[in-house]
């Protein structure tokens, strides 16, 4: 999360400053449609039932009975009784949401986006009744086309069905660069998916003539490119034009290269449905086909991708974490454990050479305003590097760290500087009891008839007005400055991590 501005809210007394802070009978339905907020049963398999979350698009599991109330409570959005009696059929932006009446005891209520009704869901049964009651039937090829969300509970490998062949021979992939929106596009075959797919993804040796390092080879197969496959050479020509209009150095076109390739959604149904899925690795080109993967499988792809580039790479393996990323060649200063090859996470976007510090459910996760520790590899465990090969060496590294030290710099500037407004609204505060004391003493020096004292208060009251007001005023250029910096920063922030 973000630092949070500081807001001035003012309301004149005398003068003065108040602060304030917040068995169905089912119906089958195609993907296509927009299944946002709906109820989808896998009548293909064994009735399994998903809620598609309106919020991500994303569907997620509902299993038990308690496992449906939980996930319904966990996704439900808080509403007040004013404004859930004010729901009708034009509410269409709560449609498909689970509603939790915070001023009724937490009562949840699913309202249908199919007929724009509300439906209590009561206990744990009644709840699960409700949701497959309210049930679309949908084939597995089309259920397939929705991700499951990465906080779904377990899912059972009978609920998960192999993702379909796009038939398609154009490809489109959408990612950030700069925090600016890039876009190329694949022509990609079918066939030769099929080729990669059912290609070996065992390593086989004679029995007395194993290789040195059995992983190292097996690593290997998936760096094997087939005849007729030209898909890296097509994304890294459309990648340099890019490149080239935006005069981008070697480097930086690494950079844009290796968002490309963290942008490509992670595959959390595959880790759902083998916890080893580092274990059944994709090739390069079934990644790009589906359009996602897991860490084994980007980082091949990216390892790949940087040799043609020139790049000396290697394979970063992290067993005490059952992860892997991609290592590119780097001065031996900025590396990790001086082996000369510097981090690059590939499950979501990092900045080259900076080492994530939460890894759950197999992905990366970005840490917001924390600025310590970001190249330090102690959370890893034990690294493996394999697959290594020499190159041109990425030099920016030094360049990230200079920029997370300013990062680091600012927000301790702003922690402190909060801190200062916190105790200047408190000494305001102060200044604004005094004065509301003052007052009343006055009222009743001025009912009692005692002009004499009341008279003299006035001129210290007057004093202690003026004062008040230039603390007010300090008070605002304070938090003025604040504001300015904080917006800087919150957005260099959010340009650090392209969000």
């Amino acid at each position: 999360m973000y630092y949070k501005k500081i807001s001035l809210f003012l309301c004149l007394i005398i003068v003065g400053a108040f602060f304030q802070g917040f068995g169905y009978r089912v119906k089958i339905v195609q993907a296509a449609t927009n299944l946002n907020g709906r109820i989808l049963l896998q009548v293909q398999s064994h009735g399994e039932a998903w809620y598609v979350n309106p919020v991500n698009s994303r569907r997620y599991y509902l299993g038990r009975p308690d496992d449906a109330f939980s996930l319904m409570r966990n996704l439900g959005l808080g509403i007040s009784n004013r404004d859930f009696n004010s729901i009708n059929g034009s509410s269409l932006r709560l449609a498909g949401r689970i509603l939790i009446k915070v001023e009724d005891s937490g009562r949840a209520y699913y309202f249908d986006p199919s007929d724009l009704k509300l439906y209590y869901l009561g206990r744990p049964d009644d709840a699960y009744n409700i949701m497959r009651q309210r049930g679309l039937g949908i084939t597995n090829l089309d259920l397939s086309k929705i991700l499951i969300a990465a906080g779904s509970v377990q899912v059972p490998a009978a609920a998960l069905v192999n993702p379909p062949i796009n038939n398609s021979s154009t490809f489109v992939y959408n990612f950030k660069y700069k925090n600016l929106a890039q876009q190329i596009s694949l022509d990609l075959s079918p066939s030769l998916y099929s080729q990669y797919a059912n290609s070996p993804k065992e390593f086989s040796y004679q029995v007395g003539n194993e290789p040195a390092n059995l992983r190292e080879a097996f690593y290997g197969l998936f760096l094997k490119i087939k005849s007729g496959d030209t898909s890296l050479d097509g994304a890294i020509y459309e990648l340099k034009a890019i490149a080239l209009q935006n005069s981008l150095s070697s480097d930086e076109t690494v950079d844009l290269i290796m968002a490309w390739i963290q942008f490509i959604p992670y595959d959390q149904a595959k880790l759902n449905a083998d916890l080893q899925a580092n274990n059944n690795p994709y090739y390069p080109y079934e990644t790009l086909y589906l359009d996602r993967g897991v860490c084994s499988d980007k980082t091949f792809l990216a390892v790949a991708v940087l040799r043609k580039l020139g790049y000396g790479a290697a394979i970063l393996d992290f067993p005490d974490l059952d992860h892997t990323a991609v290592g590119i060649e780097c001065p031996v200063a900025d590396s990790i454990n001086s082996t000369g090859y510097c981090y690059g996470e590939t499950t979501n976007y990092f900045p080259l050479g900076v080492i994530p510090q939460t890894i759950s459910s197999g992905q990366a996760q970005t840490q917001a305003n924390e600025f310590v520790n970001l190249f330090n590899p102690a959370n890893l465990g034990k690294i493996e590097i394999l697959q290594k090969t020499s190159g041109q060496v990425y030099q920016e590294v030094t360049a990230t760290k200079a920029k997370v030290d300013s990062l680091k710099t600012e927000k301790d500037y702003l922690d402190s500087a909060q801190i200062n407004i916190n105790n200047s609204a408190a000494a305001l505060k102060v200044k604004e009891d005094n004065l509301n004391s003052l007052k009343t003493e006055m009222s009743n020096y001025y009912n009692n008839g005692q002009m004499s004292l009341y008279n003299n208060s006035v001129i210290n009251y007057n004093n202690l007005v003026n004062e008040y007001n230039a603390a007010l005023s300090a008070y605002r250029d304070q938090v003025n400055a604040y504001n300015i910096r904080l917006n800087n920063f919150n957005q260099a922030e959010k340009d650090f991590y392209q969000q």
